[in-house]
């Protein structure tokens, strides 16, 4: 699914006597959440921000790793949870280094 068009949903690790349930995971749903999955978590960003889709595209791009980068290093996910979680999202399987595992081509190389 494209970046505008999802909904990453987290709850900080160290949050785990706030809400158990969810603490220390990650989910990334499109939008619209008509499961609600999202609200079972304490934070959200991505298309559930308003602000996304008034950024340029290379601003959204530096958003979506600055989000990965807050969820694993602020708030305690496993960066390999959030990998996971993230391939759902297009921008992130296309800008990962490609032999990193779910990577894709967003334009594949022609072959010979």
């Amino acid at each position: 699914m494209k970046q505008i068009e999802a909904i990453i949903a987290w709850t900080p690790a160290r949050w785990a006597e706030l809400k158990p349930e969810t603490a220390g995971q990650v989910v990334v749903v499109p939008v619209p959440d008509e499961a609600g999955t999202s609200k079972r978590y304490m934070m959200r960003a991505g298309a559930s921000s308003s602000a996304l889709a008034a950024l340029s595209d290379e601003a959204r791009i530096a958003r979506l790793f600055i989000d990965f980068q807050t969820l694993v290093v602020r708030d305690g996910l496993d960066p390999q949870d959030v990998h996971r979680a993230f391939l759902a999202i297009d921008e992130y399987r296309f800008r990962i280094a490609p032999d990193t595992e779910g990577a894709e081509f967003e334009d594949p190389p022609e072959e010979d």
